[in-house]
């Protein structure tokens, strides 16, 4: 990574960082909050459908989620 792309990923960070604070505060970051026209014609996104692979794994994981707690709890 050379000098020009920290300082791009630094300068981002700040900026995201600033629009944070702003929040903060109280006060609303004037590039990502859309105006009332804006937000009711935006189109509205799908939800995420999960296919059959995702919940398999998503099962397997909270099951050895559930069972070290439970080993945890035991021990």
């Amino acid at each position: 990574m050379d000098t020009r792309e920290i300082l791009a990923a630094v300068k981002a960070e700040v900026s995201r960082l600033n629009k944070v604070v702003a929040l903060l505060e109280g006060g609303a970051a004037t590039t990502t909050s859309p105006t009332p026209a804006a937000s009711s014609t935006a189109p509205k996104k799908k939800p995420h459908k999960w296919t059959a692979a995702e919940k398999q794994a998503m099962s397997i994981k909270q099951k050895a989620l559930w069972a070290a707690k439970k080993k945890q709890k035991k021990g």
